[in-house]
């Protein structure tokens, strides 16, 4: 048992390794996208996902490896600083196991690398509709397909909106396979980039201040948020009393929401949204309806990501996922200044991305060795950045 049980161990540290490269690159590379206001950022980080999947499994190519290294970085998100964590934690993890499953049923080459960027990419567009459907409602999903109506008549498509979506899933496949192409170039010898001059201990957690109060609370934010979905069928006042008066209360108590209702501009957007589909549905009401359960499920969901680090969910955690994973979560933060130091800049990431991800995978393998030293291990337990041993 003792062999199994240290084979498993490594898995989980090889895990690491990837999903903080991953996380760091989604942290530089989306600040710049952000700063640059480049379009669809979101493409271009689940891309670079993919990549480093692809080129992680041709350095290690191992069973389970690319599952685990997605559950990392998506836990790795609970540091960002955005308040609404769940949603991307959710997507990182889903094109984990897709990219997984791929790789089982196709093999590590050419056909299983295509498929697994192809859906992790095409999961995208699937959560997207998802996470529109879960904030907004059903009426999301009638002023979407509205609007690609409307968008296709002044084309002067005949086509219908199922052949629109088939068109815009294809092109997220594509989009993927050539992220797969770009993992698999960046896996073969060629040039590097220079790294960043900057302090491997720069970065630090930004933490959630306070605000989780218990499980039973957590409990009961679940169950107003089901209730909330369900709320369909309650009159506009009401709805809206019931989701302005949880929205601000939340707000209140959790530091991760207060921000987020601070945040005028991203209101703005939903309000906006939310009167544009009503002009579809030729419904204002359902826009404002759509608009109220929105601000109360962000906000909601803000505080729940917030209860989950309460001290008392997370044994409950440990109990289930065993000690393994959050030994390899402690070694993945650990090891996050490290891997920030290495990266190249967020411009050469964009720009040259094959030979920054030559880079990155040039370090995975110092990084890995890195963990078992027992000066990593002290100053992980002491909280302190490691300190590499002459």
């Amino acid at each position: 048992m003792m062999p199994a049980v240290r084979d498993n161990s490594l898995l989980w540290r090889k895990a690491a390794v990837i999903g903080s490269l991953w996380a760091a690159s989604e942290i530089v590379l989306g600040s710049f996208l952000h700063n640059s206001r480049v379009p669809f950022s979101g493409r271009l980080l689940t891309g670079i996902g993919v990549a480093v999947m692809v080129a992680g499994h041709r350095l290690w190519p191992e069973r389970g490896l690319l599952w685990r290294a997605a559950l990392v970085c998506a836990a790795m998100k609970s540091v960002s600083p955005s308040a609404v964590l769940l949603s991307p934690m959710a997507a990182i993890f889903t094109e984990g196991l897709l990219a997984e499953v791929s790789v089982r049923l196709l093999g590590g080459n050419l056909a299983g690398y295509l498929l697994a960027g192809g859906l992790a990419m095409s999961w995208g567009l699937i959560h997207k509709v998802g996470r529109l459907l879960l904030l907004y409602g059903y009426d999301a999903v009638a002023a979407y397909a509205g609007g690609l109506e409307k968008i296709m008549a002044l084309l002067g498509s005949r086509a219908g909106v199922p052949s629109a979506v088939l068109v815009l899933l294809g092109t997220y496949f594509l989009a993927g396979m050539a992220a797969a192409l770009l993992g698999l170039r960046a896996a073969r010898p060629g040039p590097t980039v220079e790294c960043r001059a900057t302090d491997g201990g720069k970065y630090t957690a930004r933490g959630a201040g306070p605000g989780y109060s218990s499980v039973p609370v957590l409990v009961l934010h679940l169950l107003a948020l089901a209730g909330l979905m369900a709320s369909g069928r309650l009159p506009l006042p009401a709805a809206a009393a019931i989701s302005l008066a949880y929205g601000l209360a939340c707000s209140a108590f959790y530091f991760r929401a207060g921000r987020l209702l601070r945040r005028w501009g991203m209101w703005a957007g939903v309000l906006a949204v939310s009167l544009v589909a009503g002009w579809l549905l030729a419904d204002m009401a359902s826009g404002l309806r759509m608009a109220s359960r929105a601000f109360a499920l962000t906000l909601g969901f803000a505080a729940v990501a917030q209860e989950l680090l309460n001290p008392a969910v997370r044994r409950v955690l440990e109990k289930l996922a065993g000690p393994v994973f959050f030994e390899t979560l402690e070694y993945a933060f650990g090891s996050l200044p490290q891997v920030l130091s290495a990266l190249p800049s967020g411009r050469d990431l964009l720009l040259r991305p094959a030979a920054s991800l030559r880079t990155l995978l040039l370090r995975a393998p110092a990084l890995l060795q890195d963990s078992f030293k027992p000066s990593f291990r002290k100053a992980q337990m002491a909280g302190h950045q490691p300190v590499k041993a002459d």
